[in-house]
């Protein structure tokens, strides 16, 4: 790793530390550390520090330790969204958090949380972060949840089905709507974090922001990068107990290295896959969206989807767009490309599939697209599929859909999509 100085928030202040558990500070000067290469994520940035020659008390022969992760903001370019200190616990995390309050200023301009890892207790808002934190085995540091009902994990159901019972091991306790949080039954879950997506101008996090519990902005959604979005996962490895009994360093406690290895596997398989497609001709267009009211979002020709797509090497009548999020347009200019659209592949949520005279029911245009005509319909129910859950952090499982649909089984049987 390369080593170099990250100059944060603008300012040369030092940080302010409020507690051993964490709390909001202010942001820090840069220290000395060595830079994680991201390879796909571009809002993330970690920085460890750890080596006693580049610190201030090395007469003292310790070795601070501390890891930070800077988070930039997806919707004003050169500014930063968060950025977050992450210090061990126990005797030598806690002789970080003096060193480091010892160069206290009054002087940053951001704000910084600082967590103590790892994490043992934490209310999770995301539905596929949840199910991450199953496959990194620190999902019995999950507590709290919110929007249950929109969560495909059993195992989420039946923990949340023992709340109230204080013989239980390890319930998950409801704690409403992400967007109105019930307060009350998260300060009593005594979180250690809060994990949350954010979004353009929310204007903070109300009620939330006084807890002085730190609050994971999970901003990975805007990743427009599948692998990139992937990649986040080595830092959510950084903050998590490892579940069974805590091994003697900190690292080994955490599930960093599960994380490590599974984001490995990921790539491998994403990138095989791209591979093989990209040695068959050009594939079927796909279109992945129904109309919502007046409106047909689809995907930009630059998001995670339209990227996808590419890898797939599908066709995409949106392919040549530049944007990376969705694309707001009229039914009428969808379906002036509708004869290009060879297989519509959508999501829908609860009961039965939607038959072709439903669609019509729900607007006559949908046959004016050729995948209308033909059949060639494949329909996700998210409320019985993991699918979020599941291609959220996967996108080689949604990649292989992808695959399939534009140049048939020879990659296997659809796991998602139904005809």
């Amino acid at each position: 790793m390369k080593k170099l100085y990250i100059l944060l928030c603008g300012a040369t202040a030092a940080l302010l530390i409020a507690a051993c558990q964490g709390g909001k500070t202010a942001a820090a000067d840069a220290e000395a550390g060595d830079t994680l290469e991201m390879k796909y994520a571009k809002l993330l940035t970690i920085v460890k520090h750890g080596d006693v020659e580049e610190t201030s008390d090395a007469a003292e022969g310790i070795d601070y330790q501390y890891t930070e992760a800077i988070i930039a903001n997806p919707w004003k370019a050169g500014t930063m969204l968060h950025r977050y200190i992450l210090i061990p616990k126990g005797e030598e995390g806690d002789k970080t958090v003096a060193m480091l309050a010892r160069r206290h200023s009054t002087g940053a301009r951001c704000t910084t949380d600082t967590v103590r890892t790892p994490v043992e207790r934490s209310a999770v808002f995301i539905a596929p972060h949840c199910q991450l934190m199953y496959e990194m085995g620190c999902q019995q540091t999950i507590r709290g949840v919110c929007d249950l009902d929109y969560i495909n994990i059993p195992d989420v159901k039946k923990r949340a089905a023992l709340s109230g019972n204080t013989s239980a091991q390890n319930p998950i306790e409801d704690c409403g709507s992400s967007m109105a949080p019930d307060i009350e039954r998260i300060i009593a879950l005594k979180p250690e974090a809060i994990l949350l997506s954010p979004f353009e101008n929310s204007g903070g996090y109300g009620k939330l922001d006084k807890l002085h519990v730190p609050i994971i902005e999970a901003a990975d959604y805007m990743e427009s990068s599948p692998l990139g979005r992937a990649e986040w996962m080595k830092f959510y490895g950084m903050l998590f107990k490892k579940d069974g009994n805590a091994p003697k360093t900190a690292l080994a406690a955490s599930c960093e290295p599960k994380a490590d290895s599974l984001f490995a596997k990921i790539e491998k398989e994403y990138l095989k896959l791209k591979a093989e497609a990209a040695g068959y001709p050009k594939g079927l267009s796909i279109l992945t969206e129904r109309k919502t009211g007046n409106v047909w979002y689809v995907p930009g020709g630059q998001s995670t989807i339209g990227i996808l797509l590419k890898d797939a090497n599908a066709r995409y009548i949106f392919e040549d767009d530049e944007h990376s999020g969705s694309l707001a347009m009229s039914p009428e200019q969808i379906l002036a490309k509708g004869k290009q659209v060879d297989v519509w592949a959508f999501k829908y949520f609860g009961g039965a599939p939607l038959s072709q005279a439903q669609l019509l029911q729900e607007y006559d245009g949908y046959k004016a697209l050729a995948a209308f005509s033909w059949g060639n319909i494949y329909q996700v129910d998210t409320s019985t599929e993991p699918y979020f859950e599941l291609t959220s952090f996967h996108p080689e499982l949604l990649l292989r859909e992808f695959i399939i649909l534009a140049h048939g089984e020879r990659f296997g049987k659809l796991r998602f999509y139904k005809k």
